[in-house]
């Protein structure tokens, strides 16, 4: 068999100079089409991207915002609430405190002293008496001697005026047992003992 010349297929000896020139030159065209395409489609990817971008980090922001404020909100709070844990356990220190004064023996000795006058066996009460007190009036009342007969609204009234005492002897005390706000007389010193009546 011999070589057939078959006119479809070309030699692979010749090669048409024309056609590779215009061959590249479409090639070069193609690839700037495609290059410009490519551009303008990585222009629109980048305006795109961008914005996809800039919405994920919103979203992330906000996912992690609203726990922090809360975190935040939490540390305040139980920062405060111990400061009151705190006063109230000084509070109540203060309060034991007081109830065991109140609980002891010598404390409520005092007090029956103070409030009530009472003595101790063995002990002398004396009574230090004034010139200015009234010799018939007592410590105490019978309650029927106090029944007072003036309507109610003169007993108010007079309960807030000023008493005739207070502008006579310049002293709000008006407790008979108590000793004088103002001072005595130079005569009646210790030197010199006012004389029993």
């Amino acid at each position: 068999m011999a070589r057939e010349n078959h006119p479809s297929k070309k030699s692979r000896t010749t090669v048409p100079v024309v056609s590779r020139a215009a061959t590249q030159r479409e090639a070069a065209a193609k690839a700037k089409k495609t290059q410009k395409a490519r551009g303008e489609r990585m222009g629109r990817m980048d305006i795109v991207g961008l914005s996809v971008i800039l919405v994920v980090v919103l979203i992330v922001l906000l996912t992690i915002a609203v726990p922090l404020r809360n975190y935040y909100h939490v540390r305040s709070e139980t920062a405060r609430l111990q400061q009151s844990i705190a006063a109230k356990q000084a509070q109540k220190e203060e309060l034991l405190n007081e109830i065991d004064k109140y609980k002891s023996e010598d404390y409520l000795e005092q007090e029956a002293r103070r409030r009530f006058g009472v003595i101790a066996e063995g002990e002398t009460a004396y009574r230090i008496m004034d010139r200015r007190m009234n010799p018939d009036s007592t410590v105490t009342t019978n309650k029927l001697d106090d029944v007072d007969e003036r309507p109610w609204y003169e007993i108010l009234w007079g309960s807030i005026a000023e008493d005739e005492d207070v502008s006579a002897t310049g002293s709000t005390n008006s407790d008979p047992g108590s000793l004088p706000v103002t001072p005595a007389s130079p005569s009646a010193g210790p030197e010199n003992p006012p004389a029993a009546q």
